[in-house]
Formats: structure tokens, C-alpha cells, sequence
């Protein structure tokens, strides 16, 4: 079990460490698609698609431990941050993608680590 001190500054010590790592890290993902889906429906609704992709980066992360979500969702998640503080300086919208990338950075050390270090290998031998 992972706490928040630990997924946000914790070491990946082991296997199951790494999948609930990367289990957060799909969370903070879909959790920022309701974030970006709430911006859509109250006001900028062109931010749908911008929704749609952090689903779908959520959901492959979280479900299928992919490296190429987790990456692309701390790409998202940066550009997300840099648009937020242009669009709304005033907003405290900046520090929920703050939070989102760095648990995206761990997410992406987390899945790198499950297809590495922790991967596990099925031998066909019979003996």
C-alpha cells in the first residue's frame, strides 16, 4: 500500500510498490480529466478533447501500466500548467497540474521500473 508521502517521495523498492505507484499515477491522470472537463463545461468548452486525452492517458497508465501514457500524460499535464497560468494567473488550477506532473514523473519511474527492473519473466522449460 502506498501512501501520498510515499508516491510523491518515496523509493520503488519492489514490484508491487511500482504497480500501486503507477495505479496513482492513472488516478492523478483521470483525476485531472475532471478537472479539465469542469474548465469545459463551465466556460471553455474547446477543452473537451484536452479532457479526453487525460482520460485516456488515465485509463492506459492506470489499467495497462504503459510508459507511452504515463509520458504523454506529464507532456499533457506540463502544457495543461503552462496554458493555465497564461489563461488564469490568478487560479489555483496551476498547483493541481503541479501535482499531477510530479505524480506523473514518479508514474513514469514506476512503469519504466515494471517493465525493467521488476518485470517478471515466464520461462517455457519444462523440466
Amino acid at each position: 500500500m502506498v501512501t501520498l508521502k510515499n508516491a510523491l517521495f518515496g523509493r520503488i523498492a519492489d514490484r508491487e510498490a511500482a504497480l500501486d505507484l503507477a495505479k496513482w499515477a492513472g488516478d492523478g491522470l483521470l483525476i485531472a480529466a475532471v478537472a479539465v472537463a469542469a474548465f469545459a463545461i463551465f466556460g471553455f468548452p474547446r477543452l473537451t478533447f484536452v479532457a479526453a486525452l487525460f482520460a485516456i492517458s488515465g485509463y492506459f497508465t492506470r489499467s495497462k501500466m504503459s510508459r507511452a501514457a504515463a509520458v504523454f500524460g506529464v507532456v499533457l499535464s506540463a502544457f495543461s500548467f503552462y496554458l493555465f497560468s497564461l489563461l488564469l494567473p490568478d487560479s489555483r488550477a496551476g498547483l493541481l497540474f503541479g501535482l499531477v506532473i510530479w505524480i506523473g514523473v514518479r508514474g513514469i519511474e514506476a512503469t519504466f521500473k515494471l517493465h525493467g527492473r521488476f518485470s517478471v519473466h515466464i520461462s517455457s522449460q519444462d523440466t
